[in-house]
């Protein structure tokens, strides 16, 4: 006895009836986090306790010599008084009076360069703790908007929302320290300026004109490299 059994159907007269339905799409990859440089705290946190032992060390050097210096003019007043002389018409303080202020305005000026190594400082740190920050949120958006639409719920929008408003306050602050370190750039420069002024003032020996000019465009090109 043979057994028939029915042929199979043609499956391409089957209008797709045959054909393997297709699955959900696979979701879209992740991209990885992006990196950040490590900032060498250690080496920045022993820098600015460097920077305030000598900031305090400076500070006792300048009570000695503003106390010194007034000592010397009160002795010089007193003096051209005894001898009948008018105190306004001197047109010198004395060089022993002079050479300590210009060393003032040295201790000055050098005050001045660690405060603003110490304010650099700082912004570094806060930079990088935005930039750090910056990469996290970056990531989570990344991860929501990986997410299939048909998976996404309203908390997924409104936490993404949350996500991209802090990120442009992020960049906001990072462009306010930007405008920051130019501010003092500037700044700086004309601080430079008035010290140079004031310590050809008081020299005993005026620098020349030419070397007053060569430390300044020295100290333009330094920040500007910096």
């Amino acid at each position: 006895v043979i057994t028939l059994t029915p042929l199979s159907p043609d499956k391409s007269s089957m209008d797709g009836k045959w054909k393997k339905k297709k699955g959900p799409a696979p979701p879209r990859p992740i991209p990885p986090k992006r990196q950040v440089k490590k900032l060498p705290r250690k080496a920045v946190n022993t820098e600015l306790l460097d920077i305030e032992v000598k900031q305090q060390e400076l500070e006792r050097q300048g009570v000695e010599l503003e106390k010194t210096i007034r000592e010397l003019c009160e002795k010089s007043d007193k003096e051209r008084a005894e001898a009948g002389l008018d105190n306004n018409d001197r047109d010198s303080l004395g060089l022993e009076a002079e050479d300590l202020i210009v060393q003032l305005f040295e201790l000055v000026n050098e005050k001045n360069e660690l405060f603003r190594r110490q304010t650099e400082l700082m912004y570094m740190k806060r930079e990088h703790r935005l930039e750090e920050e910056h990469a996290d949120i970056e990531h989570q958006i990344r991860v929501l908007m990986a997410k299939p639409d048909a998976l996404r719920t309203s908390e997924d929008k409104d936490l993404e929302d949350k996500l991209i408003e802090r990120l442009m306050t992020i960049v906001g602050q990072r462009n306010e320290i930007v405008d920051c370190l130019e501010m003092d750039r500037l700044r700086e420069l004309e601080e430079d300026e008035s010290i140079e002024i004031h310590f050809g003032e008081y020299a005993a020996i005026k620098p020349d004109d030419d070397e007053l000019k060569k430390k300044k465009e020295k100290k333009k090109k330094e920040k500007k490299k910096k």
